[in-house]
């Protein structure tokens, strides 16, 4: 944040107890999201920090043992939510249900799933995946090299790609990096909710008004068809960023989604419906109670600073 250095945050969090920090009814719902949990090293996902099964476990731990979990019902459905959490995962990989569905089963806790249907089924890969892939191949044989990684570069990485001798269609099938239409579908028959992640990943601020609502419709369209949610959920895919009222005016007069999110962190939104969740894989080598204490002096410090600066102008 531009007002407050990082270093003072953590300093402040250090010396305030985290029963204070987590305080109070007006404190938004605490919303923490993972895209993978894994003990292995994959070269697709290098350039992103994802937890240990272990290092997953404790964060579970730690979150029960401080919060009440909630269903995506319970959310929506709103009230006194001070204390509580729900737990959503991006992108669907397969250790979605390889691995934390196991481990959420086991410890009684219920989770959101968003998915890109374009990549379901092994159909096709997200355009970082695809550059950080193209990155490993080229390190595997003595050639460092940077590349765009944006949406905008997508036919760029497909033509690397192919020079190099990647076919991503083998790739996909060797890898099978995503999760199988039955295996999304075993989700929700084990009790779990699963939304819209946007058809292929774009960043929403590269797109004009009318693309980004054609992303939210047609992505929300197919899961609806496929799964025939109770609740039909919409996760920004980076962030909210570059999303204008009018988009969001548009899917709640449309009846598009029920209930949106984007990744802010611990922040309040004038929408009821939409929500910013925490990533929990920032800083992810901080202890569990370290990161959420930080983030909840982030919150605090802006709220403070921003009635500062109401009562300054």
């Amino acid at each position: 944040m531009n007002e407050i250095s990082q270093q003072l945050i953590s300093e402040l969090a250090v010396m305030t107890p985290f029963s204070l920090l987590k305080s109070g009814k007006s404190t938004p719902v605490l919303l923490p999201f993972y895209h993978l949990v894994t003990d292995e090293s994959l070269a697709f996902r290098s350039n992103y920090d994802y937890p240990s099964v272990a290092q997953f476990e404790a964060d579970l731990d730690f979150l029960l043992k401080h919060f009440k979990p909630l269903s995506l019902g319970d959310l929506l459905k709103g009230g006194d939510l001070s204390h509580s959490f729900h737990l959503s995962f991006d992108d669907g990989l397969k250790e979605c249900y390889e691995i934390v569905a196991p481990i959420l089963k086991r410890k009684g806790v219920p989770a959101t799933f968003f998915i890109n249907p374009s990549f379901v089924d092994n159909k096709d890969l997200f355009h970082r995946y695809k550059a950080s892939e193209i990155i490993a191949t080229l390190k595997a044989r003595n050639i460092q090299i940077s590349l765009q990684r944006t949406y905008a570069d997508l036919a760029s990485l497909d033509e690397m790609a192919e020079e190099i001798g990647l076919n991503w269609e083998s790739w996909l099938e060797e890898k099978k990096p995503y999760m199988s239409m039955e295996q999304v579908k075993s989700l929700v028959a084990d009790g779990f909710t699963v939304g819209s992640h946007s058809m292929d990943h774009p960043e929403f601020e590269l797109l004009d008004e009318e693309t980004q609502l054609e992303e939210i419709r047609e992505s929300m369209d197919w899961v609806n068809r496929k799964l025939k949610p109770e609740i039909k959920a919409f996760a920004f895919p980076f962030t909210d960023v570059g999303v204008s009222d009018a988009v969001f005016e548009a899917c709640r007069d449309e009846g598009i989604f029920d209930i949106s999110f984007g990744t802010a962190g611990i922040k309040r939104e004038h929408f009821p419906f939409h929500f910013q969740r925490l990533p929990m894989e920032s800083k992810i080598e901080l202890s569990t109670k370290k990161r959420l204490k930080e983030a909840y002096m982030a919150y605090r410090l802006k709220r403070v600073l921003g009635k500062h600066y109401a009562r300054r102008f």
